[in-house]
């Protein structure tokens, strides 16, 4: 029975060592691809870097710019608003300048009517009376 248990022992452990060997090679065929990948990309990395910080800087301006911009749009948003305010003002006013100015016109237009028409019909008036009196 410790033969066989010898036997089973030594024959797990040379599995273990095969698969172990294996995994090794394996491990360091990919570390020496990496090494490889790396030392041929590094200068390509460099350039990749330098352009990126460029990309960054271009986007810290155009930020300030858009800052700048929006500053800008606030401000005439505000005048805007302002010059609103400013006609709303000079309508009411001469809204109620024009306003009373028209209600006088009006008035006088509907007192010269009405004393025009009160005129006409007198005249009228006194003219069938007269025409009465003739042919009596």
């Amino acid at each position: 029975m410790n033969d066989s248990l010898a036997n089973t022992g030594v024959v797990v452990f040379i599995i273990y060592a095969v698969v172990s060997i294996a995994y090794q090679v394996s491990a360091y065929r990919a570390a020496n691809a990496l090494r490889r990948f790396v030392t041929q990309s590094s200068g390509d990395m460099l350039a990749m870097l330098a352009e990126l910080r460029v990309t960054i800087e271009n986007f810290r301006k155009i930020s300030d710019n858009v800052t700048i911009v929006t500053g800008g749009v606030r401000d005439i948003t505000s005048s805007v608003a302002d010059l609103q305010r400013e006609i709303g003002t000079l309508y009411g006013v001469i809204r109620k300048t024009a306003g009373a100015e028209i209600s006088a016109e009006l008035a006088g237009i509907k007192a010269g009517l009405k004393t025009g028409v009160a005129t006409l019909v007198k005249g009228l008036n006194e003219e069938r009376g007269d025409d009465n009196e003739r042919r009596t």
